[in-house]
């Protein structure tokens, strides 16, 4: 269940881009990889979800190098990548705790609250949106690349 939030996470932290909130540049960054049964779960997540929601596999791919599409599709699928994974309550609200306890070995959890926490209060027009806002603050404020 930990790699659950660990893709949606890596998505955020693939080959992040600079971000004026954080200073304008993007802090160096390391690579942290999933372990076996994180990465399976992860994929079996992927490919639940890019079924439910109807986003292309180019787009996913396109995620796991940093590139976000805001596309709906896209978008609902991170949606429903993190109410799998209980990283969104069922209020829309970011849960924390779930959050930082399936970031892998390797993650700086202080440095990932910090960011989680700058990051938790992102709206959008939708549910969809807020996910979507609160994945590309959290890309954009760690340094960490986790890789699957």
């Amino acid at each position: 269940m930990k790699s659950v939030v660990l893709i949606c996470l890596a998505f955020a932290v693939f080959n992040c881009g600079a971000d004026e909130k954080f200073g304008g540049s993007p802090p160096a960054r390391q690579n942290v990889h999933l372990n076996e049964d994180e990465r399976e779960k992860a994929n079996w997540y992927t490919a639940e979800c890019g079924v439910e929601t109807g986003v292309s596999t180019e787009v996913i791919n396109a995620a796991k190098i940093g590139k976000y599409s805001k596309d709906k599709a896209f978008k609902k699928f991170v949606l429903c990548f993190f109410k799998k994974s209980a990283i969104l309550n069922s209020d829309g609200t970011l849960n924390m705790v779930v959050a930082l306890a399936k970031l892998p070995s390797g993650v700086n959890k202080s440095e990932a609250q910090s960011v989680l926490e700058q990051c938790k209060n992102k709206t959008g027009q939708d549910a969809a949106d807020k996910a979507f806002a609160i994945l590309q603050c959290f890309h954009k404020g760690t340094k960490t690349h986790i890789l699957f």
